[in-house]
């Protein structure tokens, strides 16, 4: 019982007696049957622990009570201020609830927020659904293309275009076409369509040369890009415009375009319309072997 008074170096009497004194709580008339001998012992070692420094303690003033309450009250109220979400009185009102104003307001403003978001989201989503369908059906004329070069000794399905000879020098190019195609069942109708262009036409731009260029592609093998979204400056050239040549298609807007290149591959590009040093969408005027010109 005493070891935690090892420090007061006490006798074993003194020891006994404290161990006596920590049962009765150090209450020294709580001991019975002392001796004055065992009183004064008592006594000596309940000087020394300073249990008997006894010091006037006055009762707590009434002010200070109410005080110390109010100040509780107080933090229990900012506490429940702080932990309570308010709410604006509804009122009703002979045709319903009556709901005041700024209210209103908020709520107006939080529903138009999620409808424009969930439109954002939607709209986005359609985009990318119609530039996917896109590239499907311009992989769909690819595929008839190389079928289609198969069984004509590698030749491309072409025809003359006279409405373009003005930039040719007055002499009719050849184009591309997919009609063909269909006719001859190498592809569906639908294919030819691009269902991001809400204009006229099919929505895709094909590869236009001159019908001496178009021999030598077909010896060399190689014509790069055969087709495209929609040339979006080609009404300007034929009206004499000087548009920019670095004007993307509408088709699909920031999105980028879709080109079908002639190893029968798809991709998009959300690059400007260029292969290497040559604008697709006019007619460079550069000595070389093919300039990709790609019209509707």
């Amino acid at each position: 019982m005493t070891d935690g008074f090892d420090h007061l170096k006490l006798s074993e009497a003194d020891a006994a007696m404290l161990d006596r004194l920590v049962d009765v709580g150090f209450e020294l008339d709580q001991l019975e049957y002392l001796s004055s001998e065992e009183k004064q012992r008592a006594t000596a070692i309940l000087e020394q622990l300073g249990l008997l420094q006894a010091y006037p303690v006055e009762d707590a003033s009434g002010t200070l009570i109410d005080a110390t309450l109010a100040r509780i009250d107080q933090y229990e109220q900012q506490r429940a201020a702080r932990l309570h979400i308010s709410t604006s009185e509804i009122t009703a009102t002979s045709r319903g609830f009556s709901f005041p104003k700024l209210d209103l307001i908020a709520t107006a403003a939080a529903i138009l927020l999620c409808v424009a978001l969930v439109s954002m989201f939607a709209k986005t989503n359609r985009d990318h659904s119609i530039q996917s369908n896109c590239a499907t059906n311009m992989a769909g004329v690819g595929a008839g293309l190389f079928t289609y070069a198969e069984d004509h000794n590698n030749a491309m399905p072409t025809s003359s275009i006279n409405s373009l000879s003005s930039l040719f020098g007055g002499v009719s190019p050849e184009r591309t076409d997919a009609n063909v195609l269909v006719v001859e069942g190498y592809c569906d109708h639908h294919h030819l369509n691009c269902p991001g262009h809400g204009g006229q036409g099919g929505g895709f731009s094909y590869q236009t040369q001159s019908a001496q260029s178009w021999e030598n592609l077909k010896n060399r093998g190689r014509v790069f890009v055969i087709m495209a979204d929609r040339n979006p400056i080609l009404d300007d050239l034929l009206a004499g415009g000087t548009p920019d040549p670095l004007t993307p298609s509408a088709s699909h807007g920031a999105l980028g375009h879709n080109r079908l290149l002639d190893d029968g591959s798809t991709y998009t590009s959300v690059a400007p319309p260029i292969v290497g040093n040559d604008f697709i969408w006019l007619l460079d005027g550069k000595n070389r072997r093919i300039d990709i010109f790609l019209t509707h």
